[in-house]
């Protein structure tokens, strides 16, 4: 039997989308020197999108991971949206904390707060934002509007990248329109069995069986327009329908036990821009981030926590209270006053009163404090000037207090302080995680052999060699983008050629020298030690198990981004072609990638482990791959290139790998 079908929450990101709170439209003179600071950015207001819009050309990305089904707009015609949740309301990849878990964020998402409009009517000469966002602000972050109210660089490249993107959103609708004609979109759940899983109405997919009895007539007008294409990948994503329920159905405990609080609605006059209008400069609403978060602890513990803070209170104003007698004592020559001790014994039983009633189960107090011969104590007390037995007292309450502090627990005083050295690495790792930006972008590669070079080729591809790579490794899915570089290093390239390209493009026009300092850079965010593939490397990668000429197949259309007439002469946004078999995007194409090597002008033995050959004459560097601007020949898997490390080209580009933490890797250079 079906589950019930529940009306679907979907975030179309229209101007007047539940998806933007406050629109505002970027005004120069009214909002000099707007920033934005992408470090606050929290994905909290996408936490109850159940649905993003995407278009075509994210598919490549959002289908690795996300179902991609379609819903009808307010027009009623079909759009491409990824499925985030299996349930109304529900978005699986926005944490507590307002992080975005998936490995893709879509587009949308990705460059919030500029707006992005799909009314037609929209102008779209105008950068609009949400003002609701923390993340803007006049103290921190990237300048947008400068005090002369100059638009920056920023707004130029969001407004461009708007544009496109509406280019991309029609061409997406003319596929599914073209797939809406021939009858081939149903209901979801009529599509496939296993899609009873997504408790949600109104969605939509391929149908499997009328796909398969599509007439030749219609498949020519299909593949040109790349609907065939979208439908295949759409079809495969219902894989993940599985791995969606199955996420939902692990954080349904956690996310009974945490509420989930959605931003504060900010009253009229509150938001940042109208703030920036006014004239007055000052820090941004930050409490509005702390509002957004559910309570880290719940009110029954805070009672706990208050109630032992009371008592260690206690404990302190006593200690203070005996150690100003002990001193008034002292100042005077008194050593003949017998010391107050009812109050600390009166303290103390409280201490151990409270402790009796606050523990779940008993505590083996043999453990918890040292054992004194209380009889031969009180002699000894009794031999002892009238002074020390005040600094006893004192000496005594403190030790209670300690004791008290771990917990009550005698052995705790060292698991206390082995636990604070474990919480602060679990700190420092758990930082770690967090900055570093390609924990979900790289592809393992297991130990294995192949043969490098080629008999045919060029004379520096010879000899060929078997080589036995003997560790695992990472390699990066894709070249490192633009939106990557500037995550890591601050800004993009100074020579960067193609800015208009979008973050989704491979960074070019960077050095071997650049790299390193980006490389450098990375592995002191990250904890991590990321670094160029060997050439060895790269071509064991490039072939995943293969032979083919080049990385991933012999059809170089499908794989690669390379210079024929109807590509055009520039890059293209990443893992927009088929991968190898490895999982490796434009491995063939789109820009050439550094290596660690040296270049040589033959293979040497010493490549034979898969090693880096970095001795001997270092005058140049190796590139692999080949670029956009280079012809069928060049952007084969076994093709060198070699330029001096200090060479940019608007071709040149790289792709990471990086060390893993296991023992008994060899290292590769």
């Amino acid at each position: 039997m079906n589950p019930p079908l529940l009306a679907l929450r979907y975030c179309f990101q229209m101007i007047n989308s539940d998806f933007y709170k406050q629109i505002v439209a970027l005004n120069p003179d009214l909002h000099r020197n707007l920033r934005f600071d992408a470090s606050q950015v929290n994905y909290g207001f996408v936490r109850n999108c159940t649905t993003v819009t995407i278009a075509a050309t994210e598919l490549a990305q959002a289908t690795q991971e996300y179902p991609v089904v379609f819903v009808r707009g307010p027009d009623q015609q079909f759009q491409l949206v990824a499925l985030l949740g299996v349930q109304d309301g529900q978005n699986l990849f926005v944490n507590v904390a307002g992080h975005w878990t998936g490995a893709y964020i879509p587009a949308r998402v990705q460059h919030y707060p500029f707006v992005i409009a799909e009314d037609s009517q929209a102008e779209l000469s105008i950068v609009r934002v949400d003002e609701s966002c923390a993340a803007l602000n006049v103290v921190s972050g990237e300048l947008l509007i400068d005090d002369q109210g100059t638009l920056q660089q920023r707004v130029h490249d969001e407004l461009r990248f708007i544009q496109d993107y509406q280019t991309e959103i029609a061409r997406t609708g003319i596929m599914l329109s073209q797939l809406a004609e021939l009858d081939l979109i149903v209901p979801l759940n009529q599509a496939a069995s296993e899609n009873e899983a997504v408790q949600l109405g109104d969605l939509y997919s391929i149908d499997s069986v009328k796909f398969k009895s599509i007439s030749a007539t219609a498949l020519p007008e299909l593949f040109n327009s790349g609907a065939l294409r979208l439908a295949f990948m759409q079809m495969d994503s219902l894989a993940n329908i599985r791995k969606l329920s199955s996420k939902s159905m692990s954080l349904a405990t956690e996310r009974q036990t945490i509420p989930l609080v959605d931003k504060k609605p900010q009253t009229q006059g509150e938001g940042i821009l109208r703030v920036a209008e006014q004239g007055i400069q000052k820090p941004m609403l930050k409490s509005r981030r702390n509002e957004a978060l559910p309570p880290l602890i719940l009110a029954n513990e805070q009672q706990k926590i208050q109630s032992k803070q009371d008592v260690l209170k206690k404990l302190l104003d006593e200690k203070t209270r005996l150690e100003q007698q002990h001193r008034e004592r002292y100042a005077q020559g008194r050593d003949d006053v017998e010391p107050e001790p009812a109050e600390l014994v009166t303290v103390i039983e409280s201490v151990e009163q409270k402790k009796w009633t606050q523990t779940l189960e008993p505590k083996n107090w043999t453990r918890s404090l040292p054992v004194f011969p209380w009889a031969s104590a009180k002699e000894w007390m009794q031999g002892l000037s009238n002074r020390r037995r005040g600094m006893f007292a004192i000496a005594l309450l403190c030790v209670v207090i300690v004791w008290f502090s771990s917990g009550g627990d005698g052995d705790s005083l060292s698991v206390a302080a082995t636990e604070r050295t474990q919480a602060v690495d679990d700190a420092a790792m758990s930082i770690a995680a967090r900055t570093d930006i390609f924990a979900d972008s790289m592809r393992h590669i297991a130990p294995g052999s192949f043969k490098m070079g080629s008999s045919d080729g060029d004379a520096d591809e010879k000899p060929v060699l078997k080589v036995n790579i003997g560790h695992e490794f990472e390699m990066g899915k894709t070249e490192v983008t633009q939106g990557q570089w500037k995550a890591v290093m601050g800004s993009l390239p100074e020579k960067l050629s193609f800015k208009n390209c979008g973050d989704n493009c491979p960074v070019e026009n960077v050095s071997w020298n650049d790299v390193q300092e980006f490389i450098v850079k990375l592995n002191a965010q990250s904890g991590k030690h990321y670094r160029l593939p060997s050439e060895a490397e790269w071509e064991y990668a490039c072939r995943a198990g293969g032979t083919q000429r080049y990385c991933g197949g012999r059809h170089l259309d499908d794989l690669a981004w390379y210079g024929n007439k109807k590509i055009g002469k520039s890059p293209h946004p990443v893992a927009t072609k088929n991968p190898n078999a490895w999982g490796l995007y434009d491995m063939s194409g789109n820009v050439w990638e550094w290596v660690e090597d040296c270049y040589h002008n033959r293979y040497s033995d010493a490549q034979r482990d898969g090693r880096s050959h970095t001795s001997g004459q270092c005058d140049a560097r190796v590139l692999r791959g080949g670029s956009w601007s280079n012809d069928a020949d060049t952007p084969r898997s076994a093709n060198r290139y070699k330029r001096t490390a200090n060479a940019r080209f608007n071709n040149n580009g790289f792709r990471l790998a990086r060390d893993l933490p296991q023992a008994g890797v060899v290292p590769v250079h």
